[in-house]
């Protein structure tokens, strides 16, 4: 405890004086407003202004009880299901609409928001910058789907800057700021810990689950996962440094019921705006749209792309959207994007009403260096221009082994009918008080994933391996 406290003693004395230090905010401040746009083009910005509302309320609790507490500070919460937090600097924070599903009480988001927080008044990001931002993120989001580098790649992708973290050494000092901030804002300090568990408790059950599938196991190093919970005396650390001796009055802020009614109604998975897969048909009532993929492919619904593969990850296709060019045809379209490569077996086609063209192209398949074919499709529907790229590690006759699956794919893409649009809303979350009449596996059947649904239901309410909730409490499901 003590060193904590001698070192918050020095932090506190090397902070720079409020001219320069305004100064400092002001050009970073800059630097962040330019990238949030970005960002929020990116991932899309969760459209529930209550939720909006909420994160910022308890975001700004924290903020004013930090080292800089005259600082606005501005909290988001992004249309994305992956569990993470992140900030770009002074003073924007972001939190993934996936964290919030995983999270039990206000005083667990205070947590995260305190840790993002210390990030800023701590300089992290500043210290990173020359790393850069927005670096092609989604890399890292298509391999941790399929646990295939070669999929990545054929999305043209690389590794992500901010979800890698700053360093074991700055995030404890911003899990020790964090929490020191939350707790003087009056929020239940053991919530870190609580917070930790939610992360160990996913890398727990990945490495049982690549145990039994005897693979390597994906284990993705977000906010928080990467170092050692807090322990008894890191808590009492904070309650000294925050000058608290004993409970406030009135007790620890903890608002878990307010927390779980924000929590309900909330997508889970992939949102309206995205898209929903179901039994590996894909729709979205936004683009009138959908298509159908092979039962036996696995496939995932990206941020800017849907990608899908065999189980054994041996042919990969994927499916983006981009705007429609007013001037070229479809064949025009793909030539000048397939510009400097070997193109052969081109043919216009019609499907579903729509104009496209399809060719091979003799290279281009991350699944063997780039060495095989690539097949590719191009419709144009609307004001868009659908693309359809696929290849295996097989060829026969110049094409992809798949390359019938791939062009069928393609010819599945039609406008909804009337009875499809409830299929292209998603998934949600639900609060409910538990019964005890029904088991977790009864409640987990509706759980929208292959396999393991106990678990993930497990995983949501902080229950994994083998707890059950109590009577009458309130706990999340998904319908």
């Amino acid at each position: 405890m003590l060193r904590i406290l001698v070192a918050l003693a020095i932090f506190a004395a090397t902070v720079a004086p409020p001219a320069a230090r305004a100064a400092e905010q002001h050009a970073e401040s800059e630097s962040s407003r330019k990238a949030h746009g970005e960002i929020l083009k990116f991932y899309g910005l969760y459209e529930d202004q209550a939720m909006q509302d909420y994160v910022n309320e308890v975001g700004t609790r924290v903020a004013r009880h930090s080292d800089w507490p005259d600082t606005e500070f501005k909290f988001f919460v992004l249309d994305d299901d992956a569990i993470n937090a992140f900030t770009t600097g002074c003073c924007f924070i972001y939190v993934h609409r996936g964290l919030l599903s995983y999270l039990d009480d206000e005083a667990e988001l205070a947590t995260v928001l305190g840790h993002e927080i210390a990030h800023v008044t701590a300089k992290h990001p500043q210290k990173r910058r020359t790393q850069g931002l927005l670096a092609n993120i989604l890399a890292i989001g298509a391999t941790l789907a399929t646990g295939s580098g070669a999929i990545g790649q054929l999305a043209n992708l690389g590794a992500g800057a901010w979800i890698q973290g700053y360093g074991r050494e700055n995030e404890m000092e911003a899990d020790r700021l964090g929490l020191v901030f939350a707790t003087k804002a009056g929020y239940r300090p053991e919530a870190m810990a609580e917070v930790f568990k939610v992360f160990k408790d996913q890398e727990r059950f990945e490495l049982a689950r690549a145990r039994q599938e005897g693979r390597e196991p994906r284990i993705y190093h977000g906010v928080f996962s990467s170092h050692p919970a807090p322990d008894a005396r890191t808590v009492q650390a904070a309650k000294g440094a925050a000058r608290i001796t004993t409970e406030p009055v009135g007790g620890w802020i903890d608002n878990r019921n307010l927390f779980l009614r924000n929590l309900d109604g909330l997508p889970y998975g992939s949102s309206r705006a995205q898209g929903i897969v179901r039994d590996n048909r894909f729709y979205h009532a936004g683009m009138n749209l959908t298509m159908a993929f092979p039962r036996a492919w696995t496939v995932d619904n990206l941020r800017d792309r849907i990608l899908a593969h065999t189980p054994s990850k041996d042919s990969i296709m994927q499916v983006t959207v981009e705007a429609r060019p007013a001037s070229q045809s479809p064949r025009e379209f793909l030539l000048t994007r397939l510009k400097g490569k070997s193109v052969l077996l081109g043919e216009a086609l019609e499907s579903q009403g729509m104009e496209g063209y399809s060719v091979v192209t003799r290279d281009g398949s991350p699944l063997d260096g780039g060495k095989g074919p690539v097949r590719w499709v191009v419709l144009y529907r609307d004001s868009s221009a659908f693309v359809v790229a696929g290849a295996s590690r097989a060829s026969v006759n110049s094409r992809p082994e798949a390359d019938g699956v791939i062009t069928s794919v393609a010819a599945t893409m039609r406008n909804l009918k009337p009875a499809e649009f409830p299929l292209a809303e998603p998934y949600r979350i639900a609060v409910v008080p538990y019964d005890g009449k029904r088991s977790l596996a009864d409640y987990a059947r509706d759980v929208p994933v292959e396999k393991y649904q106990l678990e993930e239901l497990e995983l949501m309410n902080g229950l994994y391996p083998d707890k059950v909730p109590q009577f009458g409490q309130l706990f999340k499901i998904v319908q």
